[in-house]
């Protein structure tokens, strides 16, 4: 009896399947609408190259009555595809996974991906971030009107910083939570590989071992594994790391030429691009003014990628202490042996040469000084 109660049990799901009129598991359809697009629009399915990170067209289509799909056999495991077309302001991933995956770009080329399992599960990620950093921009919106208006205050300042703060924080735990619970899947790859200079070092301990050893071998995550070990070789409490750079009138100057040498030493990442460096270079000049002569000095490594503009900054700004670049903008290595992946940053070493404090606040600069040098 067990083993014909079985046999009907299977047979009714197979009849269930048909009649429901599910797709072959392996097959997958990926239908988009453009709203407003005009028709011949070409649409592309794209792949990230793993190595170069440059996307790669595996198929084409056109649009045709506002309309534009994809069709084929899906592998066994989800695979990461981006779609682009013309107006989209960066290619959109999409999960290739058996079903029916629905593809929406609205007038304002607002992309939606649904239908399926894994990419029901990215937009509602995608939601999330997406309304948080639409907060993000209306903070920023309040604090440039208002300081065109001359009503900035100082407090008012602070409060729109420390919401701006609140809600950046919670952006990036939202991005490493998700990333947490789908590393095991492309979409948790995906924002690891794109978000990963914004994990610490325990993160990333966390995540990189749970990648296979493909991915692992990848130049993408070698990167990664890179500014990991950066990370953790610029700690508090570390020594230095030395780095050479050309000041501004070509001569080759160390780190080392200053660190360790009896003084505290700030390490100043800036570029004369930065607006947050600008904002804050009038309290470093300031506080090098008050404690140069006291035992304080600051090497500042710019990542600039223009010499006729860093040096039109290091003059408008009244920078007088020494300066360093390779012109390699955010490609440059004086950076990446600190894991900056955002200026200003800055690194306080004591008199020996020890990391003390990082990320200090031109606002904290003065009083840090002052304790340090009582």
């Amino acid at each position: 009896m067990k083993k014909i109660s079985s046999l009907l049990f299977a047979a009714t799901i197979i009849l269930m399947a048909a009649c429901t009129g599910q797709p072959n598991s392996k097959e997958y359809t990926l239908t988009g609408n453009i709203s407003g697009g005009s028709d011949s629009l070409e649409v592309f399915l794209q792949i990230i190259d793993e190595n170069t990170g440059e996307f790669v067209s595996v198929d084409t289509t056109t649009v045709q009555n506002g309309t534009f799909v994809f069709k084929g056999i899906a592998e066994q495991n989800p695979a990461l595809r981006f779609i682009s077309t013309e107006g989209l302001s960066r290619p959109v991933p999409v999960a290739i996974e058996s079903g029916n995956i629905d593809v929406s770009i609205d007038t304002a080329f607002v992309v939606t991906v649904k239908g399926t399992a894994l990419n029901d599960k990215y937009q509602e990620f995608s939601n999330k971030r997406n309304a948080i950093n639409n907060q993000l921009r209306e903070l920023s919106k309040l604090g440039k009107e208002a300081e065109k208006a001359g009503t900035l205050t100082p407090e008012y300042e602070k409060e729109l910083d420390n919401k701006y703060d609140s809600l950046y924080n919670g952006l990036k735990k939202e991005v490493f939570d998700f990333t947490k619970a789908n590393i095991t899947n492309p979409f948790g790859v995906y924002v690891l590989i794109d978000r990963g200079v914004s994990f610490d070092a325990t993160q990333l301990k966390e995540l990189l071992p749970s990648l296979d050893a493909k991915v692992k071998a990848s130049a993408r995550v070698q990167k990664l594994e890179k500014r990991l070990q950066a990370l953790e070789g610029t700690e508090v409490g570390k020594q230095f790391i030395d780095i050479k750079g050309t000041t501004p009138d070509g001569k080759e100057l160390s780190l080392s030429d200053y660190a360790g040498k009896g003084k505290y030493v700030l390490v100043d990442f800036w570029a004369s691009w930065c607006p947050p460096c600008r904002k804050d270079m009038p309290t470093v000049v300031e506080a090098y003014k008050q404690y140069k002569n006291k035992g304080f000095e600051i090497v500042g490594v710019s990542l600039d990628d223009d010499k006729a503009a860093w040096e039109k900054g290091i003059k408008d700004l009244n920078i007088t202490w020494p300066q360093v670049s390779d012109l390699k903008g955010w490609k440059t290595e004086l950076g990446a042996a600190y894991a900056v992946n955002s200026i200003p940053h800055t690194v306080l070493l004591d008199k020996e040469g020890k990391i003390i404090a990082k990320d200090i606040h031109a606002s904290e600069l003065l009083s840090k000084l002052a304790e340090l040098m009582k």
